[in-house]
């Protein structure tokens, strides 16, 4: 890390134009997607976490879903998004409460081995050791500075103790991460893709509202009378993204053969989907929700 990198605040001051226009961008692009998100209901919220992990891991719609079944009823198996995905939950807990991560932290969430070289100029600049910088440009230097998975776990959290997102909503593709053939130039490839990101998930959560909005109407429309207890299902669903039916009666205070004829009929119009293949302890997910906030969705 150069002295010019640590100096931040000076950077940003001296680039020209072009820079300070994907700096504003990407400021732009990221507090928009934190206005929708922090209205957005609890699942869509969950999934734009999970999408993040995703992206970071170049994640795929049933590792998503299988991301979302964690810890429930039924299990799901270990994917390569878990381990980023708990980092995420646990660092962006700290984050919101104004604990800027250290190299060190970064680590030791996503369970790697402390850094062999000192970590002094990256927690200076992580820390705010000197000047007070602004949570984007602080994320896209660090991204420019580390590698892979830390630099993709380092900038959704900085941008959570920075105060510009209240939860990890996005981070950088693995692409994304260091590029550019000089500092200027790979600064502004970093603003560009980060604000690209924000943008794609933002339209992503809005394509998601729409998705669920048509999904209740086509159940309205299907189902006459039937589509009460469906309804009270697919909201259930909505917000939880995975279900069984034993959770769903006891949830909704209804018997398992209620549930389970609700979950059914929401099968049967393509709603939700078995992901489980079991015989027991079947596990139903709203693959379609999950699938407007999938990376590949609307990146």
């Amino acid at each position: 890390m150069t002295q010019r990198t640590l100096d931040a605040v000076g950077l940003l001051a001296t680039a020209g134009t072009q820079t300070v226009s994907e700096y504003e961008a990407a400021a732009i692009a990221v507090g928009r997607l934190d206005a929708a998100a922090s209205r957005a209901e609890p699942g869509f919220r969950e999934l734009l976490v999970l999408r993040c992990a995703a992206t970071a891991t170049a994640g795929s719609l049933p590792e998503m879903i299988a991301l979302a079944r964690a810890g429930r009823e039924g299990g799901a198996p270990a994917t390569p998004a878990h381990d980023f995905a708990r980092a995420l939950r646990d660092g962006s807990a700290r984050a919101r409460g104004g604990a800027a991560p250290s190299l060190e932290a970064l680590h030791g969430l996503l369970m790697l081995p402390a850094p062999a070289e000192p970590a002094g100029p990256v927690n200076e600049l992580l820390r705010d050791s000197h000047q007070r910088v602004p949570a984007v440009l602080k994320a896209a230097l660090v991204a420019q500075v580390l590698e892979g998975r830390i630099a993709q776990l380092a900038v959704p959290l900085i941008l959570c103790a920075g105060g510009v997102a209240s939860d990890a909503w996005t981070t950088l593709p693995p692409r994304s991460v260091r590029g550019g053939t000089s500092e200027t130039s790979s600064l502004q490839e970093t603003f560009s893709a980060l604000a690209r990101e924000a943008r794609s998930s933002e339209r992503a959560l809005g394509s998601a509202h729409e998705r669920c909005a048509a999904d209740e109407k086509r159940v309205r429309n299907a189902l006459g009378r039937a589509a009460y207890s469906a309804l009270d299902v697919l909201a259930l669903l909505r917000r939880e993204i995975v279900i069984t039916v034993p959770e769903t009666a006891r949830t909704l205070g209804v018997s398992q053969p209620t549930a389970g004829s609700a979950v059914e009929r929401l099968v049967k119009l393509g709603i939700a989907r078995e992901v489980t293949g079991k015989a027991r302890l079947r596990a139903f997910a709203y693959e379609g929700m999950v699938a407007a906030l999938a990376p590949s969705a609307s990146g």
